[in-house]
């Protein structure tokens, strides 16, 4: 409830914003590749039709970023003002979160014979967001002159999470885009204007989630905290 009525919010600023004068105003875009780590984290599968609910806890996820699809993120903003510290900008994240099923974790819910340890891919054979779980955000954006070309910028957000869920649970496979919840998003890092419109940018970036989605017979839930680093270039777009 909290994070909705911070994204009406920031909805509502972005609005106002936008028909700010001109004058006033600089639009940029700006595009990043990287690298996350998500930590680990409770997997919890309810299964209705077939009676049962079931959580495999601590499981660890990879990022595989540099596997197509790419860890990658765009934005396109506005500063306002006249010394344009100030902004609002739309932005959206592509990470992966891959379970390591492969692994053996504590699971309560199951019959088990090790001591409530349990492979998961006796019974969760895939559970990923290969395709992304992606963040569409509205961001609060602060920046910092340090000095000369450098500025330090700051960002905070939330909005929608879209993941494209992957799932075979008993050997039952379901693939699917999906809104998963809401989400949020912090950063901070460099600007560098590196040649006239142009500016390098790098940053770290943290996001949380905490995606519903669907899988056989029922749904799955797991919270994702993801740290990240990202490079990439900004444009002035006003001048």
């Amino acid at each position: 409830m909290i994070l909705r009525r911070v994204i009406f919010l920031l909805i509502v600023s972005t609005v106002a914003v936008l028909t700010a004068r001109q004058a006033e105003a600089q639009w940029y875009a700006g595009a990043y590749l990287g690298a996350n780590h998500t930590r680990s984290a409770s997997v919890t599968i309810d299964q209705p039709e077939l009676g049962r609910s079931f959580t495999f806890e601590d499981v660890d996820f990879d990022g595989r970023p540099f596997e197509s699809p790419q860890y990658y993120g765009w934005r396109l903003g506005r500063l306002f003002g006249q010394s344009r510290t100030f902004g609002i900008e739309l932005e959206f994240i592509h990470l992966k979160v891959i379970g390591r099923t492969d692994r053996a974790y504590p699971v309560s819910g199951l019959d088990t014979s090790d001591g409530g340890a349990l492979v998961m891919n006796t019974v969760v054979q895939r559970y990923a967001m290969t395709h992304g779980l992606n963040f569409a955000l509205i961001n609060m954006v602060v920046r910092t002159p340090v000095r000369g070309p450098v500025t330090l910028v700051w960002r905070a957000g939330a909005g929608p999470t879209l993941p494209h869920a992957e799932t075979t649970i008993d050997g039952h496979i379901r693939e699917q885009y999906e809104y998963g919840g809401p989400g949020a998003h912090l950063s901070a890092g460099l600007d560098i204007r590196t040649w006239r419109f142009v500016s390098t940018t790098a940053e770290y970036k943290f996001t949380i989630a905490r995606p519903r989605i669907d899988v056989a017979s029922g749904t799955g839930v797991t919270t994702s905290a993801s740290h990240q680093l990202a490079v990439g270039l900004a444009f002035d777009l006003s001048r």
